[in-house]
């Protein structure tokens, strides 16, 4: 295999990347034709695009500084390049190291179908095999791409942070090159380790995919709308609700019919999820907490929205400071 390969890790300032340094140099691929950028900063999307500009391999692989990289990965990656040179970005799932109770909720709901829908894949082990598909398969910390299509594609929209990796994909997937997803390229990482950092990522997952809608329009991402109709529809329900019971209007209770489904449903999907836990004790208890969690997932996520509408009404910017270390070059 003679393909070199770029790594490039951003992180935020003060951060370290030794743990997926460690993942990188375990690789079974020659060393020779791997080189490492690190990247520290306050907006990855910049810090990415700096390294992309003083990369010399034939592809680059971005993964995240709390990734643990399976010796496998770059071996897996090239191949499936080399075998078709109309592949341009080869990516697999990110895996969570999952260390506490509160870990474990989060990691089954970002793993299921109800709460997330197809963008579960970026997180869910599988034994299928390498396939086609597109930006809802693959993950920024697991993700290869050729580095002459990057530059092709204009690099990362430097505007968008998170989802500048949909808008990317979604560009050099237009110009006709393919995606394949590879569910044995994988990472390993840990989730949000609390429910305050898991809505905190939610909003921020929610205002990236507005800002992404706004600043590069794609009619199939419509779809990721609905959180936010759902998310006006939960805050507008207690007025809609105080209006019924001041004017006894018997047609405004037709409002509460969309909720009393998702209600049913939401439960539904929480006690299958619950019924495959291990044990009587977690089996009940997730018949409380998964419906929970799909609800806050659903809520927040749409909430995000409107956090990115406001941040593009007040013309919010992220301070750009960045800093590129290479730490290892090819041989």
């Amino acid at each position: 295999m003679s393909l070199k390969v770029s790594v490039i890790i951003p992180h935020r300032v003060g951060e370290n990347i030794e743990n997926t340094l460690a993942g990188i140099y375990m690789s079974d691929y020659d060393k020779n034709n791997i080189e490492i950028f690190q990247a520290e900063g306050t907006h990855p999307t910049v810090q990415r695009n700096e390294c992309i500009k003083r990369a010399s391999g034939d592809i680059v692989y971005f993964i995240d500084n709390d990734s643990m990289v399976n010796p496998n990965n770059i071996k897996k990656a090239v191949e499936i390049f080399e075998k078709n040179e109309n592949v341009a970005i080869v990516g697999g799932p990110a895996i969570h190291k999952v260390s506490s109770s509160k870990e474990k909720y989060i990691d089954k709901c970002m793993r299921s179908h109800y709460a997330v829908g197809p963008i579960a894949n970026r997180y869910s082990v599988n034994k299928t095999s390498s396939r086609e598909g597109t930006d809802r398969d693959v993950i920024l910390c697991n993700l290869f791409i050729r580095l002459n299509v990057l530059f092709e594609a204009g690099l990362f929209n430097e505007s968008l942070y998170p989802n500048e990796e949909n808008a990317l994909i979604d560009k050099i997937l237009s110009l006709g090159y393919k995606l394949m997803y590879d569910p044995q390229i994988i990472v390993k990482r840990p989730p949000r380790s609390s429910l305050r950092l898991y809505i905190k990522m939610l909003l921020n997952y929610g205002r990236g995919r507005f800002e992404q809608l706004y600043r590069d329009f794609n009619k199939k991402n419509l779809i990721f709308t609905l959180p936010a109709f759902f998310s006006l529809y939960i805050i507008l329900s207690p007025i809609v609700l105080f209006i019924f019971l001041i004017t006894k209007i018997n047609f405004i209770a037709v409002y509460f019919i969309p909720f009393a489904l998702y209600f049913v449903m939401t439960l539904f999907a929480g006690i299958i999820t619950a019924l495959k836990e291990k044990g009587f004790i977690s089996k009940i208890k997730g018949f409380f907490v998964f419906p929970y969690m799909f609800f806050i997932t659903h809520f927040f996520y749409g909430l995000g929205f409107f956090y990115g509408i406001i941040r593009i009404a007040k013309g919010s910017k992220r301070t750009i400071k960045f800093n590129i270390t290479k730490f290892k070059s090819f041989e």
